[in-house]
């Protein structure tokens, strides 16, 4: 293998500090000083021609930014250990973090909650989030396909231009920010063609500061407000991925109907 460098198998040629110094908009000096490194030492580590210590590693990547299951690949691409468990969240050593997003779940009644994973799949929810998302199959719920596609869940959001210009614009972001992921690339993909015939909603006209959901749920249109809760510290690959998304009622008619 010669001379280690940061290559990511999915990346060719292309040396992985290099790629995300890149996505981050960086030039090597930019990295050098977050780092802290010697811009040579940069160099060095992009080209191959200085195999970089645990330490390194853990600094470029902390500088740059990398989500814990890259940083894995950043490290075993180095020829060193993962640094970052990958635990079920079924596992013993998970509960604690289970039961902390059952009791948010459970705690958020009568509003719905939803858990979401990296790839945008709905993984639990609350009494109240599971009948809106109507469980039809085996397998979990793609948000992407759920909620973008042709479908009940589409045609329940009256704002629907707004949100699903939103939503895909979040998911650009999330892409951009991730490392090479191919599931995630082929989500986007979907994600863009199903809002290609949609006009983007001028949101400038909105009085909203917030675009969320209004679900039109038989002769209502019910407003809602939406935020995200995720663990911030995380030091495990499947805790950092998850994120709970909170559901409230955004006017008086929709705290009647929750």
């Amino acid at each position: 293998m010669g001379a280690m460098s940061l290559d990511h198998p999915e990346c060719g040629q292309q040396h992985a500090t290099d790629m995300w110094r890149r996505q981050r908009g960086l030039s090597q000096l930019d990295l050098a000083i977050r780092a802290p490194l010697s811009q040579r030492h940069v160099s060095f580590i992009e080209t191959g021609r200085s195999r970089p210590g645990e330490g390194v590693v853990h600094r470029v990547a902390e500088a740059l930014e990398v989500p814990l299951r890259d940083r894995n690949i950043l490290l075993e691409a180095a020829g060193l250990a993962a640094s970052y468990p990958e635990v079920p969240l079924s596992d013993g050593a998970a509960a604690p973090f289970r039961n902390a997003i059952r009791m948010l779940l459970e705690s958020h009644e009568p509003y719905p909650a939803y858990v979401i994973n990296r790839w945008w799949e709905l993984i639990d929810a609350n009494a109240a989030g599971r009948r809106i998302f109507v469980q039809t199959g085996d397998g979990p719920i793609n948000l992407v396909d759920a909620i973008l596609g042709p479908g009940p869940i589409r045609e329940m959001i009256d704002n629907f231009s707004a949100v699903g210009w939103v939503f895909l614009r979040r998911m650009r972001r999330e892409v951009a920010d991730s490392g090479p992921d191919e599931r995630l690339q082929e989500l986007l993909a979907r994600a863009e063609a199903y809002m290609k015939d949609v006009p983007v909603a001028d949101e400038n006209a909105s009085a909203e500061l917030v675009i969320c959901p209004h679900l039109r749920i038989g002769d209502q249109v019910i407003k809602t407000v939406s935020m995200v809760a995720r663990f911030g510290t995380a030091r495990e690959v499947t805790l950092d991925a998850k994120l709970v998304e909170l559901m409230f009622s955004g006017d008086e008619e929709a705290e009647a109907f929750f």
